[in-house]
């Protein structure tokens, strides 16, 4: 569960900005019976124009989760760390970036955090609240193994899993790569909690191949059939069966993985062409009611609309979010989505009845439309932020809950009257004249 993440020169974003998921209800510095899920917000949805560092939050915090996965395996060899500082003025190249947040492990707050540059990782640290007051388990003051010191409280080799780090590693991911017994639990969490869905063709198509290798697997078919008779696209069914696929084919798959290059050629073994061959026969079709009583048309996939294929691709990672626990991030929720649709899966992560382990959705929006009456309840003021661009070119994120808000109060309609900033300023006076000053020249 995360209650907050703190980022500082990423991007456009250059000086701190915080998105707490913790509710304003929230007085103290933890809940008096311990159950942080009363007092979180399940729903965070970001607002602002475009190019105002909406889907930089989102990065930056994936960017982050990135880190902890990777540091000590994938980017374990680099020389250079990932570095990606505000750039429009003279100073934040200069300036660490820096990234935390705040999750709840084993029913306690922990606070995780790191500070890197070109050169590597320059801080990194770990505390948690077993009762209130900051426990330290681990901080690091430079690159090297030899700056970290470590709490009373944090058992394990960790002074030898030290002497393995690197300066593009994090203590937490080297430690989570050497078994060590905490900091591998907490890794995991960190992880696998966190599922990031961009707003990108190839991430939609990715995440439809999940879905559909989902789909192909059996488990998840009632899922899949309630999720597309829920968005009335017309389907009543998912059809999955088996083809028969020609000797040629099966010859060349074949000769393919057996002559196919690979950068671990011990691993030409674990490659199974019985495997390969039995997911190409298998096929998802979709039934379609016809209008008359008892008869359906089957469609093949490849005949289903794009929106058919965006709505698996967030419905089904957002059903295994909520299933599991944990944190969906999604950039531009409206844009393949219809407001309805893109409304109905905020309203699952905010009904207990579907989201029983306190599951959330970040999402990146224009669609006003959820700040209303499409969403159950619509958004409370906690659940709504802004992002806004300075003269300066910094991103800016500020809650709704920073203003008076009634509840009576149409928060969509003063949003587009400016109450809030975080609009696009239009003038379509100024438009015409600079069209028609660069014809007339």
């Amino acid at each position: 569960m995360l209650l907050r993440f703190r980022v500082v020169n990423h991007r456009s974003i250059r000086d701190e900005a915080e998105l707490s998921l913790v509710s304003t209800r929230l007085t103290a510095a933890r809940p008096p019976d311990g159950d942080w899920a009363s007092v979180t917000t399940r729903v965070a949805g970001v607002y602002g124009a475009n190019a105002s560092g909406k889907s930089t939050v989102l990065e930056a915090l994936a960017f982050m989760v990135d880190a902890v996965r990777y540091s000590a395996t994938r980017w374990g060899d680099r020389e250079r760390f990932p570095y990606r500082p505000f750039a429009l003025d003279d100073k934040s190249a200069g300036r660490r970036s820096l990234y935390e947040l705040d999750v709840v492990f084993d029913g306690i707050r922990h606070t995780y955090g790191f500070e890197s540059s070109v050169d590597g990782i320059g801080g990194e640290w770990l505390y948690s609240y077993p009762s209130g007051r900051r426990r330290v388990l681990f901080e690091r003051h430079g690159l090297e193994g030899s700056e970290i010191e470590f709490g009373r409280s944090l058992q394990g080799e960790n002074v030898r899993i030290a002497r393995l780090l690197r300066p593009p590693m994090l203590y937490l991911s080297t430690a989570a790569n050497s078994n060590h017994r905490y900091l591998r639990r907490l890794w995991t969490q960190l992880v696998s909690d966190f599922r990031y869905a961009e707003h990108t063709e190839m991430d939609m198509n990715a995440r439809f191949m999940w879905a559909r290798g989902l789909l192909e697997g059996g488990g998840r078919l009632a899922q899949a059939v309630a999720l597309l008779r829920f968005a009335d696209l017309g389907i009543t069914d998912v059809v999955l069966d088996e083809e028969d696929i020609d000797e040629k084919i099966i010859a060349a798959v074949a000769h393919f993985l057996e002559t196919f290059p690979l950068e671990d050629e011990s691993a030409r073994g674990s490659v199974n062409s019985e495997e390969v061959l039995a997911g190409l026969k298998k096929r998802i079709r979709f039934a379609h009611s016809s209008g008359v009583p008892g008869r359906e048309f089957v469609l093949p996939l490849a005949h289903e609309s794009s929106g058919t294929m965006a709505w698996l691709a967030l419905g089904m990672p957002a059903l295994s979010v909520l299933k599991n626990g944990g944190v969906l991030i999604v950039d531009e929720l409206d844009s393949s989505l219809h407001p309805r649709l893109a409304a109905a899966l905020v309203a699952m992560f905010k009904d207990s009845g579907f989201n029983p382990r306190g599951a959330q959705i970040i999402f990146t929006s224009h669609e006003t439309s959820l700040m209303g009456s499409l969403v159950d309840g619509a958004l409370e003021k906690d659940e709504v932020w802004f992002t806004e661009k300075g003269v300066d070119g910094a991103t800016e994120l500020f809650s709704l809950a920073e203003y008076p808000v009634r509840p009576t109060d149409n928060i969509e309609r003063r949003y587009f009257q400016g109450r809030y900033g975080a609009v696009p300023v239009i003038s379509l006076d100024e438009l015409r004249s600079a069209i028609i000053k660069d014809e007339g020249e």
